[in-house]
């Protein structure tokens, strides 16, 4: 029998939209997740108008009991169809992801099939939200240094943030874009890239070259935040770092524009404890973050700001995903030292 994905029906992972009866996805590692009774379950997929192209068409997995059961990237026909078999007739666990980043494409989950009505999995007492670029992302983490970016080499469960979630059993929301800052996109001239800066979709579904049922746009679609974090993770300034430099203007502009990027996070976060990290492939903004956490905290009198320095990555010994990216080694170190630090605050 063929189910809608309603709520009841399966748990939404991370930011998701509900277009036309499908729970559509953009950003990194969204999707859903229910058990059904039973030895196999189908799923529907659907992809928007990047399906099929070879750089940008949306990556998925599919798992089965905290087992990859499938994986692939949505053809030129933009439908999928995955099909789960267990060895026993039980109760077992799939959850959908989105494996590739917002800024390339969307996907949507369009039915479930199985013998008996799916069930939502509980949420998990702990929520975790990550703010952050193509480090979030997993961007190129199943490449190597020298290959080109595509959607079927990013795989945002290898990233340590997704790592970070499931060592502390939690859920997660992954808000981050490749090539995104707080002031300044990536840029290799030095000029200003404030077209893709974080803060302004913040409150979106992201930005994309897709949209949802080919026709809704994540930047024009709102978030509710109606389940709010317990901890926000805050993984910004590596792209703004090739705009600053060492020019302390720019550098004071960057502060300033965190300062306020916090208070907005704040203002739809209550009882958050907002984390800003970074470090990982750059740390020339380093001082600026705990600089700007420093200001914010004094200014607004929130005290759960914090700023935690992550270690840089080391390409010699852990290799390099593509264009000098962290590699899963690299993600899976992060992930064990933010995993340490973030044990502090939920202890």
């Amino acid at each position: 029998m063929q189910w809608e994905v309603t709520p009841s029906r399966a748990k939404c992972l991370g930011r998701t939209a509900r277009v036309d009866g499908a729970l559509w996805l953009s950003y990194s590692a969204s999707g859903a997740e229910w058990t059904f009774f039973g030895t196999k379950c189908t799923v529907e997929l659907a992809g928007d108008a990047m399906s099929g192209d070879p750089v940008h068409a949306p990556r998925y997995a599919v798992e089965a009991d905290g087992r990859r059961a499938a994986e692939g990237t949505v053809g030129r026909d933009g439908r999928a169809v995955v099909t789960v078999e267990c060895p026993d007739a039980g109760m077992h666990v799939v959850r959908v992801l989105k494996l590739s980043e917002s800024a390339d494409s969307t996907m949507g989950i369009v039915a479930i099939s199985c013998e008996e009505e799916p069930a939502a999995t509980p949420d998990l007492p702990l929520y975790i939200e990550f703010i952050g670029d193509s480090i979030t992302c997993g961007y190129g983490v199943d490449g190597v240094l020298g290959e080109l970016y595509r959607t079927a080499n990013e795989d945002a469960t290898k990233g340590y943030a997704y790592l970070t979630a499931k060592a502390l059993g939690a859920d997660y929301s992954l808000v981050s874009m490749s090539g995104y800052g707080i002031i300044s996109g990536y840029t290799e001239t030095g000029v200003i890239r404030p077209e893709c800066t974080v803060p302004p979709l913040y409150t979106t579904m992201g930005d994309s070259y897709g949209a949802f049922a080919g026709k809704l746009s994540p930047r024009e679609t709102g978030w509710d935040f109606s389940r709010q974090p317990d901890i926000i993770v805050i993984n910004l300034g590596t792209n703004d770092a090739s705009y600053c430099g060492d020019n302390p203007e720019r550098r004071r502009e960057y502060i300033d524009a965190y300062r306020a990027f916090l208070a907005e996070v704040r203002s739809h976060n209550a009882k958050a404890e907002i984390v800003c990290i970074l470090g990982t492939m750059d740390q020339r903004l380093c001082e600026s973050v705990k600089t700007a956490v420093s200001e914010y905290s004094e200014q607004s009198g929130d005290g759960r700001a914090a700023y935690f320095g992550m270690p840089l990555q080391d390409m010699e010994r852990d290799g390099a995903a593509v264009d000098w990216h962290p590699s899963a080694v690299s993600h899976g170190k992060a992930a064990a030292v933010l995993t340490e630090y973030l044990r502090t605050i939920t202890a």
